[in-house]
């Protein structure tokens, strides 16, 4: 007896439909991978650039932005600084100048931060409070100056004392940020007592 080996020269049918099915599966994964991949890179840049946002006129137009500044928008800027550089307590007073810093001409910052650390540490010694009630500020183009009058209330050792302030402000204009929208920059501040 001599032994025969068959040789079968291709798949039977069904065992080739199944191995096309396998390999068409594996090409739609890979190309599914794929695509999740590039998707997945596409989230993370849209949440890194943050949202875009458009604005409209009435008729539903795309905005034109005014670079211009107006004196309404000096006013509100002068107001918001005073805010967060002459109204504090012993305990906020650093995180109050800390925010006024970012009105402040970045260049002049630090010798802001110099000037206030005198300031600072008599506040937190004696536990100053201190409030200022802007009433009038008037905005001069030409000379790049806000002019704020204004009462201060200060108190420590339960004793409270009131005196008028005449505060003059030289500003500039830069880039705008979310705690100052108008771009406003001050590079000097003259304080007196108002007449």
């Amino acid at each position: 007896m001599e032994p025969k080996s068959l040789s079968i020269r291709s798949y039977p049918k069904l065992i080739q439909e199944f191995a096309n099915e396998n390999f068409n599966l594996k090409a739609l994964c890979g190309a599914l991978l794929g695509l999740m991949f590039i998707l997945l890179v596409l989230v993370v840049y849209l949440i890194k650039k943050g949202p875009e946002v458009i604005a409209l006129d009435a008729n539903g137009q795309i905005a034109k932005v005014e670079s211009k500044v107006t004196d309404i928008q000096l006013r509100e800027a002068a107001e918001n600084y005073i805010s967060y550089r002459y109204q504090w307590t012993s305990e906020t007073i650093n995180s109050q100048l800390k925010t006024a810093e970012l009105f402040i001409d970045p260049v002049l910052v630090t010798a802001f931060r110099k000037s206030m650390l005198d300031v600072q540490k008599f506040v937190k010694e004696k536990k100053v409070k201190q409030k200022v009630y802007p009433y009038e500020v008037k905005v001069d183009f030409k000379e790049k100056k806000i002019t704020v009058l204004g009462d201060r209330i200060t108190e420590f050792d339960n004793l409270k004392a009131a005196t008028a302030m005449k505060l003059v402000l030289s500003f500039g204009i830069g880039d705008r940020t979310s705690i100052n929208p108008w771009g406003i920059y001050i590079n000097k501040e003259t304080e007196g007592v108002a007449e």
